[in-house]
């Protein structure tokens, strides 16, 4: 029994340690690799890389034309504005296209991707806000619904369903040829946005919807997609040029915006993205969108104007994060780790996540050989310690 119980603590001990000792090394050593930054420029037609150098901050093109802070802003007028107009050296008119503070900032806008807006919980109760309610601004409906086997709506006050309005939701989704029970539900499921477009819903044939409540009733919208095409993740956004109500990512690592009323399904050039592992970053201006996908060794920059044909690329790698001095010095001490959240998740859990390499079996053979001389020190039998090696 005192064994056992020796055991049973050895164990305790070692999931301890193993979330202990390596979150106090990661927080000594770990060095933070600086992605470049990389923006178009429609002055020179070019991309403008900023990035951390040894000697300072590197301000270059893709040509390798070098420049100061004040020369960048200036190639970057849509990006800068506010400064180049307080120090009055903005442009009057940009290819042709007169410069004003309005338009600027109405066509500009950004987005980020990272594996972890995947990897997340999900609500099970969501507002249905009023899409034309003749007020300036959105508020809160009394009820949520939940949409899963069927629709249902609770009100809030008394917890109860509200039958005949989840009747009626519900048979307007049966007319358009919704199948039961919904895969995905995506939307912003807040009143912090200019104008309220509804859920896009992933039904059990793999099917793609559109439900919104307008002025009391409900709206629903069968959006045309490819038969072998496999939704696997939706993600609403609030535009101020209405141009798209959606990004939409498949199983084959395929995005897509979903336009806006037509409902058309506009593919982006993102060719080698991974969405498990690879963050994705896209920049709105007047011209077009500066498209950035960014893996743990590599980043490709794609830029792509109005109509998303595509008129430049850029792409440059780095050092591999396992190839670090501070990784590979892990890798020698420590053959894993635990935590209890991971980059990629925003689940709570114990996640394993072992070293690269094999490089620690030499140090843990010489806690083997160390304890086997122990044993024997103290003359007792090897044959009745393995489990303790």
């Amino acid at each position: 029994m005192v064994k056992i119980s020796r055991f049973v603590l050895v164990i305790i001990g070692v999931i301890v340690t193993a979330m202990a000792i390596p979150d106090l090394y990661w927080t000594i050593f770990q060095e933070s690799r600086p992605v470049p930054n990389v923006m178009f420029s429609h002055v020179i037609d070019d991309f403008i890389i900023v990035q951390p150098g040894e000697d300072g901050v590197i301000r270059k093109d893709a040509s390798g034309n070098t420049y100061t802070s004040e020369e960048v802003e200036q190639k970057l007028p849509l990006m800068f504005f506010r400064q180049l107009a307080a120090d009055g050296t903005m442009p009057d008119s940009l290819k042709g296209v007169p410069m004003d503070h309005a338009t600027i900032s109405t066509h500009r806008g950004s987005y980020s991707y990272i594996p972890r807006n995947i990897n997340t919980p999900e609500s099970v109760l969501l507002p249905l806000i009023e899409a034309e309610s003749g007020r300036v601004g959105l508020s809160l409906p009394e009820d949520f619904f939940r949409l899963k086997n069927r629709i249902e709506f609770i009100v809030a006050e008394t917890n109860e369903v509200d039958k005949e309005k989840s009747r009626i939701f519900n048979d307007a989704l049966l007319e358009k040829g919704f199948s039961f029970p919904a895969q995905l539900i995506a939307g912003i499921p807040t009143v912090m946005k200019s104008k309220d477009e509804g859920y896009f819903i992933k039904d059990d044939e793999g099917d793609l919807y559109h439900l919104k409540k307008i002025r009391g009733e409900p709206y629903v919208a069968r959006i045309d997609i490819p038969e072998d095409m496999d939704i696997v993740f939706i993600e609403s956004v609030d535009m101020r040029t209405e141009e798209f109500y959606a990004y939409l990512y498949t199983e084959d690592n395929e995005v897509y915006v979903i336009l806006d009323e037509v409902y058309y399904l506009q593919k982006l050039p993102v060719e080698g993205f991974d969405r498990n592992r690879d963050r994705l970053r896209i920049r709105h201006d007047l011209f077009g969108k500066t498209i950035s996908v960014i893996g743990e060794d590599f980043m490709k920059v794609i830029r792509i104007d109005d109509v998303y044909e595509v008129i430049d690329t850029y792409e440059t790698t780095w050092e591999p994060r396992h190839e670090r001095p501070d990784h590979r010095m892990f890798a020698r001490l420590f053959p894993f780790e635990i935590r209890l959240e991971i980059p990629d998740s925003r689940y709570v859990g114990f996640f394993f996540n072992f070293a690269h390499g094999y490089s620690w079996l030499l140090l843990n053979l010489l806690f083997v050989a160390l304890a086997i001389w122990l044993i024997k020190r103290k003359g007792r039998d090897i044959r009745k310690n393995i489990p303790d090696l």
